[in-house]
């Protein structure tokens, strides 16, 4: 058992739905996290941002709903079947202690097209080492490479006791035919299957927003709400 203080945030801006203001409760500043405490507050809804642990507590509002997929369930549709055999020739390997100096040219141009509202490149290098990143965490990646050994896509993930959650992907926009994204997801379920375990936590949903309806495409997935896990149906 452990015990941790938690802090509500001051209102702002939603940044999913701009005309709503939102709150968030987030464990102290120099808080004891590990692995294993955040393998038991994930299951209730929080998500790690940083250093920080945090789940969304607005006022007025309860879209944000954590969302997890069983993966000894999980059943690829036939678009993923379609994506997860286009990709057969990558080379897949889950790198325990990466040099994440290698990612950057990849990240820095994917924020470049597909995130172009970022105000520069040093915000997103900020963002890359302050948020997807913790000491106390034993992040890893996965690393999708051509046979040429070109590096294409990279998943970040925090291992739990029961799973993985997904933090990160990105990848070479020269390669957006590929469904990068899509073939990441599938191909972390197969990995996390083949080790035993049980869910890939694929962070918050809201169901109206366009840019998060990918993650509801892989079934079945649960959301936590009312305190509890449910299977979402279509």
């Amino acid at each position: 058992m452990f015990s941790l203080r938690l802090y509500q945030s001051v209102p702002y801006s939603c940044p999913y739905i701009p005309i709503n203001s939102a709150q968030h409760h987030t464990t102290e500043p120099g808080a004891t996290l590990s692995s294993d405490v955040y393998s038991e507050l994930i299951n209730i809804g929080f998500r790690r941002a940083g250093n920080r642990i945090h789940r969304p507590n607005c006022l007025n509002c309860t879209q944000c709903i954590s969302l997890r997929i069983p993966v000894r369930s999980f059943r690829a549709n036939r678009s993923q079947r379609r994506v997860f055999n286009k990709n057969s020739n990558l080379n897949v390997d889950v790198v325990i202690n990466p040099d994440y100096s290698d990612y950057l040219e990849v990240y820095q141009d994917y924020i470049r097209h597909r995130h172009p509202e970022t105000e520069s490149m040093q915000q997103a290098l900020s963002t890359f080492e302050d948020f997807l990143f913790s000491p106390w965490s034993d992040t890893f990646s996965i690393e999708f490479r051509l046979p040429t050994q070109q590096l294409v896509c990279v998943a970040i993930c925090d291992p739990l006791i029961q799973g993985w959650s997904a933090v990160y992907t990105f990848y070479d926009v020269e390669y957006s035919h590929l469904s990068l994204g899509t073939f990441s997801i599938v191909k972390q379920i197969e990995l996390l299957k083949h080790r035993g375990l049980d869910y890939l936590y694929l962070g918050y949903w809201i169901n109206d927003c366009d840019k998060m309806n990918y993650k509801t495409q892989f079934r079945p997935c649960e959301g936590f709400t009312n305190e509890q896990w449910i299977t979402l149906h279509e």
